[in-house]
């Protein structure tokens, strides 16, 4: 072969060896029948330059003010929800908008953590 001449044939490395048990394959969700199903209330907040700091979630009833409700199921995707925010807000419309998702919820003690999901 034309410019292999001093090419040493290495045998190429497997995979990576994992020390422990393989990762647990995740059960995959029942699908939801949209037709029967009553979809859930999902608040999002949006603010733009990054996400509400934890403390603004602090005291119920006095979380931020730029909420959207958005009435869906619990198969939705990231792609379904982005269009949804779209929707009703401006800012999330624009060519280089770059939105991002966070959990917002109380941990064991009763304090608000928000947990980035994806981008």
């Amino acid at each position: 072969m034309a410019g292999m001449g001093e090419m040493s044939m290495r045998p190429r490395p497997g995979p990576p060896m994992h020390r422990g048990p393989p990762p647990m394959a995740r059960p995959r969700p029942e699908p939801i029948d949209r037709e029967k199903t009553c979809p859930l209330l999902l608040r999002v907040f949006t603010k733009v330059g990054g996400h509400h700091l934890n403390e603004e979630f602090s005291e119920r009833g006095k979380e931020p003010k730029d909420e959207v409700q958005i009435y869906t199921w619990k198969d939705a995707t990231l792609r379904e929800l982005t269009d949804l925010v779209k929707e009703v807000a401006l800012p999330a419309r624009k060519r280089n908008a770059r939105l991002s998702f966070a959990f917002v919820y109380p941990d064991k003690n009763g304090r608000f953590v928000v947990k980035q999901v994806r981008s």
